[in-house]
């Protein structure tokens, strides 16, 4: 999928309800997805609280992408990877894990 197709994106992800709620994603975790329709990512806030799966939400990759525009590079990246930053100006740090 090249760049331009970003848009159309149409796959799940998860997102912590603080980034539901507006907060900046500085975490995000790239599992094996499970079926077509799932990315296997999931995007945190980072923060010190731990999410209650109950609140989380489900978003598209597109909905992440227009969100946050530095995440394109790294969408379709193999899973079992994690993604780190700082702050929202910070680069991502790629971990394999």
């Amino acid at each position: 999928m090249t760049s331009s197709n970003y848009g159309e994106d149409r796959r799940a992800v998860i997102v912590c309800s603080h980034i539901a709620a507006g907060a900046h994603i500085l975490r995000a975790v790239r599992d094996a997805p499970e079926v077509d329709e799932d990315s296997g990512w999931q995007f945190l806030c980072g923060g010190p609280e731990e999410e209650d799966l109950d609140k989380a939400k489900v978003w598209l990759v597109s909905e992440i992408l227009a969100m946050e525009p530095s995440l394109a590079p790294y969408i379709n990246l193999s899973p079992r990877l994690v993604l780190t930053r700082e702050n929202i100006e910070g680069a991502w740090n790629v971990i394999k894990e």
